[in-house]
């Protein structure tokens, strides 16, 4: 009896551990163009594109898997991040997890989005866990450099 109450308490205690530490971020970074939203899409919008607009992005190739659309992204640096698409509006926005990538975050969901106001209004919205809070600046530094390599693309046309 001793020992079932001491092995619950020991399982509780690391619970309530991990709960503390662990927290929920949500990181948001828009841009606002004078490009058409039209032309923003173009640039950016397909799911598989962005090896073509993120500087951290060197490769990216898609996969069918249970019945959802999957990339599988590299970086300049060797990582791999694979990515489930499970939203899509054409021409609008897409929204996607991660299910598997070498940072310390989970149930991690975002939505990239391209809107007409004004030109174009481009809107990066992420959600995730980590135990590790410079992930929440990590994925800022990451939807920043995206957004500012979209705009310097946009501005070349």
């Amino acid at each position: 009896m001793k020992l079932a109450m001491m092995t619950t308490f020991v399982a509780f205690t690391a619970f309530q551990a991990t709960a503390v530490w662990s927290a929920d971020y949500k990181v948001q970074r828009t841009l606002q163009l004078s490009s058409s939203a039209t032309d923003a899409w173009n640039m950016a919008g397909d799911f598989c594109d962005i090896d073509d607009w993120h500087p951290a992005i060197a490769d990216c190739a898609l996969k069918a898997k249970d019945g959802a659309l999957h990339r599988i992204l590299t970086t300049v640096e060797g990582g791999e991040f694979v990515e489930k698409r499970i939203a899509f509006e054409a021409g609008q926005s897409y929204t996607y997890s991660i299910v598997s990538s070498p940072l310390p975050i989970e149930n991690y969901t975002a939505t990239f989005s391209i809107e007409s106001l004004n030109g174009s209004l481009i809107s990066w919205i992420g959600h995730f866990s980590s135990d590790d809070p410079s992930m929440e600046a990590a994925i800022a530094g990451i939807y920043e450099a995206g957004l500012s390599a979209i705009e310097s693309g946009l501005a070349d046309k």
